[in-house]
């Protein structure tokens, strides 16, 4: 997948609702089948050594894995609580509030900090640590982080790979390609820094650029991001044929792929295939229907189809969903219906 690094920095109150009866953490009865076996096994242990900061963190562990952020959240905070010296507490505390629908990037930010100040060869937290402070735009502190790593084997492909996120983000590109390449030699199957480098390439026009799209198939045959994206560019290049087999190729691994999916209804309306146009609108429409453009375009192929009913209540359809859809005003403006 294209790595975007973003987060939704909204405040998250730690809400400790049920406290544990011995005055520490979130108290979970072992009786309590509202939980797995997992965590009633581990419940039962904090219940009797209700200090113990490890067997939080151990139950923070089972929840985690279970996907149950807020919980192990809780837990590690109590973790971290009891054992404030533990960096393995504050990366895990960290790294999981990143996790959380709303998140206290702040707070996230603090944890992962300590656990580097902690533990300066926590190269999992350094990492986790840089690439909070690039979604905050933290250029500078990020990349002086990511360059710490960049000799250590097991990390350097993912350092050099941020790297170049990084110098992409602030669009010096040639540099970026730099650290993708040194990311790849150093990992040839470094599916993320060859997509990178793709899509820089065919942002560019090069020629060649199908070459490094085969290069991320070759590792992930089945990405329906690359799929896409190189359809996007045969699509740019007017190369339709080739582009409506990369889309085909997306929406069959990916289902859901709705860009795949109006692209192609696109390119057959270009080449006036009304119906083929209008089963692709319809196929956007299944997996996305709110798509205000797919509706204006399906009534574009019925306008060019003489069916104007049809066509002014798909465009009608489409003002509804965005009053400023400029093709569905175009059309009824044609039709000399007012919106």
């Amino acid at each position: 997948m294209v790595l975007r690094i973003g987060f939704v920095f909204l405040g998250l109150g730690l809400l400790f609702a049920c406290g544990n009866k011995n005055g520490k953490g979130r108290f979970i009865a072992d009786t309590d089948t509202a939980f797995s076996q997992d965590i009633r096994d581990a419940s039962k242990k904090i219940n009797a050594d209700p200090k113990n900061a490890n067997l939080y963190y151990l139950r923070g562990n089972a929840f985690y894995f279970q996907d149950k952020y807020n919980d192990a959240v809780l837990d590690f905070q109590t973790a971290a609580d009891l054992d404030s010296m533990s960096a393995m507490y504050h990366y895990r505390l960290g790294e999981t509030q990143l996790k959380l629908d709303t998140v206290d990037s702040k707070k996230a930010r603090m944890h992962l900090l300590k656990a580097v100040q902690i533990e300066p060869k926590l190269t999992d937290a350094k990492l986790a640590l840089a690439k909070l402070m690039l979604a905050r735009q933290e250029y500078a502190s990020a990349e002086t982080l990511l360059k710490t790593m960049t000799d250590q084997q097991d990390f350097a492909d993912k350092a050099f790979l941020y790297l170049g996120i990084s110098k992409r983000e602030q669009k010096d590109t040639q540099t970026a390609l730099v650290y993708f390449d040194k990311s790849l030699q150093l990992n040839p199957k470094n599916y993320d820094a060859a997509m990178q480098i793709a899509l820089i390439k065919s942002a560019e026009n090069d020629p060649k650029a199908k070459d490094y799209f085969d290069r991320v198939l070759a590792i992930n045959e089945y990405s329906d991001e690359a799929w896409y994206a190189m359809g996007l560019y045969f699509q740019q290049k007017e190369k339709y044929k080739d582009a409506l087999a990369c889309y085909d190729k997306a929406s069959t691994i990916n289902g859901g792929h709705r860009l795949s999916r109006y692209n192609s209804a696109v390119i057959y309306s270009i080449f006036e295939e009304w119906e083929r146009a209008e089963e692709w609108c319809n196929k956007t429409l299944d997996v996305d229907p709110e798509n205000a453009n797919a509706l204006a375009l399906r009534g574009f192929t019925f306008e060019n189809r003489n069916n104007k009913k049809a066509a002014i209540a798909d465009y009608k359809a489409a003002l509804k969903k965005d009053p400023k859809n400029a093709p569905a005003l175009k059309g009824l403006n044609a039709l000399g219906v007012k919106p």
